[in-house]
């Protein structure tokens, strides 16, 4: 079985043949600059289709997210729990609930 190479002619051109039937005037050039020349490579990053798009997807609903570590009293967990578990929200959601309530009493 023969093996392809990739040749730019005396003009320029590229192509791609058969070992044995490269010319003594033609030179074996990369794969990559086949691609370069042929204009293959920028058909391949302006046209490609597939992978992940910018903007795509569901949006955050939060911006971002940082994990703490609070003490609270027994009293205050299980009152947490029972605010949540009565709305049908998470203990996070209640905090975060919570804390805007005490944010716009202040203002």
């Amino acid at each position: 079985m023969s093996k392809y190479v990739y040749v730019k002619d005396p003009e320029g051109f590229v192509t791609k043949r058969l070992v044995d039937k490269v010319e003594a005037d033609e030179t074996i050039i990369s794969k990559e600059e086949f691609e370069q020349i042929s204009g293959i490579d920028y058909y391949k990053k302006t046209f490609s289709r597939g992978g992940a798009r910018q903007g795509a997807g569901r949006k955050k609903q939060y911006t971002s997210k940082k994990r703490e570590t609070f003490d609270l009293e027994e009293a205050d967990i299980i009152s947490l729990k029972e605010y949540a578990k009565q709305r049908k929200i998470s203990k996070n959601k209640a905090l975060h609930e919570a804390i805007a309530n005490l944010t716009q009493k202040e203002a």
